[in-house]
């Protein structure tokens, strides 16, 4: 298993930690450090010179920390600036996304009204008389109009560089397209 790589900040506060964690121990060592024989001064005055040594190692750590810590806030303000200034760009394409599938919406729904303007040409008064070549003439005129529609928000979504929605309006018009070449052949 690969091993996540540290920042700077995390090494520099391990770093300040451990330093902290010896300068506590020292600490605590030296307190309680009896001083009533030769023996126990001299063990006092080598952890007195250790946390001295231990002092000077955790302030450099500090350091490092506080420059860390700097480092790390520049870089999120940074990354704050360009998301924000990103902001823009993605509701421009949120404004163009919902407008081209407004449209989409639209045809298909036209698309959808197509059945009840079919049912109205079967039903002209007489129910055992099918629709007129001139009904499949005027069903056709409206779905080839809806291919052009479909067609040209295929191109729009594609220049657009939304190929998912391109595709569905270029799928839409092929068969609107089919379907209308079907109905003209019917009205001729």
């Amino acid at each position: 298993m690969a091993t996540k790589e540290t920042s700077p900040l995390v090494e520099a506060a391990a770093q300040f930690d451990d330093e902290l964690g010896t300068y506590s121990r020292l600490g605590d060592l030296f307190l309680k450090t009896p001083l009533s024989s030769v023996k126990h001064l001299e063990r006092a005055n080598g952890t007195l010179a250790e946390l001295a040594g231990c002092e000077e190692r955790l302030q450099n750590a500090g350091q490092k920390l506080v420059k860390a810590l700097s480092a790390a806030r520049d870089a999120q303000e940074n990354l704050a600036k360009e998301v924000v200034a990103h902001v823009p760009a993605v509701q421009a394409r949120n404004t163009k996304l919902q407008e081209l599938m407004g449209e989409l919406t639209a045809v298909a729904g036209e698309v959808g009204g197509l059945n009840a303007v079919i049912q109205g040409k079967s039903e002209n008064g007489d129910a055992t008389a099918g629709p007129t070549k001139a009904d499949a003439k005027d069903v056709s005129e409206a779905v080839l109009q809806l291919s052009t529609r479909a067609e040209k928000l295929a191109g729009d979504a594609r220049e657009a560089e939304y190929e998912e929605l391109a595709t569905q309006a270029h799928a839409l018009h092929q068969r609107l397209q089919v379907i209308g070449k079907k109905l003209q052949k019917v009205g001729e």
